[in-house]
């Protein structure tokens, strides 16, 4: 299976969703290229965007002429799809696989569903302390699923790093107070994981620059 042409890669910023996609498509050792829209300019509803994806939203790949959006689905897209390039999915067959499933939709469909209550717009500091503290609560709920496992491995899986690593570690920042800080697991597990090459070159945990977007 080759990769006949680079992977075109659609945002906004190096640190939008399309942050997991392109760190993990640098852990294959694919190429790619990125295309940077502007909400200012009306790139995200442009027919031609529209024509990729008609939710006008961001990330959309185009590997090969196939066209996929959402940050999880192209995941998991690319890590089966390039699996001889690296394994970073379980086989179909392996025990791991409902595992990995697991992590790679829990990451975005509760983790990050709840980290996005930080960053919606409140009026009063009243309700900027109940968001907060709603995250929190459910931060205190998400170590239970995730310190047992951290403490006593490197990665979410026992076999290794994984692209469920990838995702977990996109989102996991956005709580930092109350998911990392408190916990010396989740900490370490994510000082791992800043420090590969692929992350520090696709630039996944820098601070976002939004300006002009």
């Amino acid at each position: 299976m080759l990769q006949n042409q680079p992977i075109d890669i659609y945002c906004m910023a190096n640190q939008d969703r399309s942050d997991r996609v392109r760190w993990l498509i640098e852990e294959l050792g694919l190429d790619y290229r990125d295309h940077y829209l502007k909400r200012k300019n009306g790139d995200l509803n442009s027919p031609r965007y529209l024509a990729l994806n008609p939710t006008g939203r961001v990330p959309t790949i185009v590997d090969n002429g196939k066209v996929i959006y959402e940050s999880g689905a192209i995941c998991l897209y690319l890590a089966d799809k390039y699996r001889h390039k690296k394994e970073l999915a379980p086989a179909f067959e392996a025990d791991e696989r409902a595992e990995y499933l697991q992590w790679m939709v829990w990451s975005v469909a509760s983790l990050e569903c709840v980290i996005a209550h930080m960053f919606t717009h409140v009026n009063t500091e009243a309700e900027k302390a109940e968001t907060h503290a709603f995250v929190k609560k459910q931060c205190e709920i998400f170590q239970r699923a995730l310190n047992p496992i951290l403490e006593k491995q490197e990665y979410i899986l026992k076999s290794g790093f994984s692209a469920a690593d990838i995702m977990l570690a996109a989102v996991i920042p956005g709580a930092w107070d109350y998911l990392v800080e408190p916990n010396p697991a989740i900490k370490a597990y994510m000082n791992r994981l800043m420090q590969r090459p692929a992350a520090v070159k696709t630039r996944v945990f820098e601070v976002p620059d939004v300006s002009g977007h």
